[in-house]
C-alpha cells in the first residue's frame, strides 16, 4: 500500500461534487512523498577548565642572608585572601545507583536506577524521578509486531522524537547517531519544559520486534553531573525481548492528536510518522506505521456551503474510490449512535482493508479511515480499532 498524498487531486474532485454532485473514479494513485534525510549534527567540546591557579608573587623579595638562629622573614600576604568557604557541591554530583536491581514486573528488563529515586510502572515501562525532580529515567518497551527494517527503524526513531519532544519550545537536536541495520540510535537534544531547559538523551536499542527506548532527562544545569551516572544504568541494563513478544500489546504507547480547530481528536501510537497537508478547503491529517503497511487519516473539508447527509455518503464513496482505489468494495454501511455513517470497505486489487467514519458538521465534511494492507492484518487491527475508539467529534 502506497503513501496516500491526495490534496493536489482532491482539491479539483471536491470542488465539482460540490457544483455538480457528480463523482468521479479511477484518478491516478499518487506519488510518495521522499522521506527527508535525518542529519547528524556535531556537538562542539568546550575546552577543559584550567585546575591550577598560579600562586601570587611575594610583594618583596627574600633577604639575600639570614642567621641559622632566626626564623625566616614572613612573606607579605597575597592581596586577595583564598575564600574562606567551600560552596556545595551539587545535588547532581551525588548521584550513585542503587546496588538493588529493579526487574519489570513482567520481565521485559532489569536496570540499577539512582539511588533514592521514585519509581513508577506499567506494562509498557518504568520511569525513575529524583526527589527534586531534577532529573528523570524512562525506560519504554515497544512491541512493533513485526521485524522493521532499518528504513523502518529509522521511521521508528524519528517519529517518536518529533511526536515526543517536538512541539517543545526551542526544541534542538544537538546530537544525532544512528545505524539503521543493526536497529541502535543516540539522539540528543535541548528544550524548555514549561520553564525548565532540558537536555535529554535518548538511547533506541532493537531486538527483533521489541524496541527499547531509554530517555534521560535533566535539568540543564545538572545534565553533566547525571551523564555518568546516566550512562552507567543504559550499560548495565539487561533485557528480554522474548517476553515482550509473547505479552506486550503492539505499539502501546500512544500520545492524543488534535485535529485542526479542534475537530476531532485521536490516540496514534506515538512512533507513526505524521504528515499535515493543507489547501484550500482541504486539510489531510496522515499518520504511518513504521514500514508503512497501516493508516491512519482523516480528510477534512468545508467550503463554506452545507452538505446534506444523503450527499455525504455519496460524496464519501466517490472520495474512497479516487483517494484509494478504483475496486472499493463496501461489505458494510451502518449509521452509527452518534450520528455518523461507518463504511467497512476492501480493495481486492491492492490487497488492503478499511474503515471508514464519515459526518457532517454544518459546513464540515469529516472523513476519518484506517487502513492495513491484508498481509498484516493480524499486526494492526487491534491497533487501528483502538484508534478509532478513541476518534472523537466534539458536540
Amino acid at each position: 500500500m502506497k503513501r496516500i498524498h491526495p490534496v493536489f487531486w482532491l482539491i479539483a474532485l471536491l470542488l465539482l461534487a460540490a457544483l455538480a454532485c457528480n463523482f468521479v473514479s479511477g484518478g491516478d494513485e499518487p506519488t510518495a512523498v521522499p522521506e527527508a534525510e535525518a542529519t547528524a549534527v556535531p556537538v562542539e567540546t568546550p575546552l577543559p577548565t584550567p585546575t591550577n591557579t598560579p600562586e601570587p608573587l611575594p610583594t618583596e623579595p627574600p633577604p639575600t642572608e639570614a642567621p641559622p638562629t632566626e626564623a625566616p622573614p614572613t612573606e607579605a600576604p597575597p592581596t586577595e585572601a583564598p575564600p574562606t568557604e567551600v560552596p556545595d557541591e551539587p545535588v547532581a554530583d551525588l548521584l550513585e545507583l542503587d546496588e538493588v536491581l529493579y526487574e519489570h514486573y513482567l520481565g521485559y528488563f532489569d536496570v540499577y536506577p539512582p539511588l533514592g529515586w521514585t519509581m513508577d510502572e506499567g506494562e509498557g515501562g518504568a520511569t525513575f524521578t529524583a526527589p527534586d525532580e531534577s532529573g528523570f529515567v524512562e525506560v519504554e518497551v515497544t512491541n512493533t509486531g513485526e521485524v522493521l527494517d532499518g528504513e523502518s527503524f529509522q521511521r521508528f526513531v524519528d517519529a517518536r522524537e518529533e511526536n515526543y519532544f517536538g512541539d517543545n519550545d526551542e526544541y534542538e537536536v544537538v546530537d544525532y547517531q544512528i545505524d539503521p541495520d543493526f536497529g541502535v540510535a543516540r539522539v540528543a537534544k535541548n528544550f524548555v519544559d514549561g520553564v525548565f531547559p532540558q537536555h535529554v538523551f535518548t538511547y533506541y536499542d532493537q531486538y527483533g520486534s521489541t524496541i527499547y527506548a531509554y530517555d534521560f532527562w535533566a535539568d540543564s544545569d545538572v545534565a553533566d553531573a547525571y551523564g555518568p551516572a546516566f550512562e552507567e544504568i543504559f550499560d548495565t541494563s539487561s533485557v528480554d525481548p522474548e517476553s515482550v513478544n509473547e505479552s506486550a500489546s503492539i505499539y502501546y504507547w500512544i500520545f492524543t492528536f488534535n485535529g485542526p480547530n479542534d475537530l476531532f481528536s485521536i490516540d496514534v501510537p506515538l512512533p507513526w510518522a505524521y504528515v499535515a497537508e493543507e489547501e484550500e478547503n482541504v486539510l489531510v491529517d496522515t499518520f504511518y506505521s513504521p514500514d508503512e503497511h497501516g493508516i491512519i487519516q482523516n480528510i477534512t473539508y468545508d467550503d463554506g456551503t452545507e452538505i446534506s447527509r444523503s450527499d455525504a455518503g455519496a460524496f464519501a464513496l466517490g472520495l474512497l474510490k479516487d483517494v484509494y482505489a478504483s475496486d472499493i468494495q463496501v461489505s458494510d454501511d451502518q449509521v452509527q449512535p452518534d450520528g455518523s455513517e461507518r463504511l467497512i470497505w476492501n480493495s481486492p486489487g491492492g490487497a488492503f482493508s478499511g474503515t471508514s467514519f464519515l459526518e457532517t458538521r454544518g459546513t464540515t465534511f469529516l472523513l476519518f479511515s484506517v487502513l492495513y494492507d491484508d498481509a498484516y492484518e493480524d499486526v494492526y487491527l487491534d491497533t487501528l480499532n483502538y484508534t478509532i475508539e478513541s476518534y472523537d467529534v466534539p458536540e
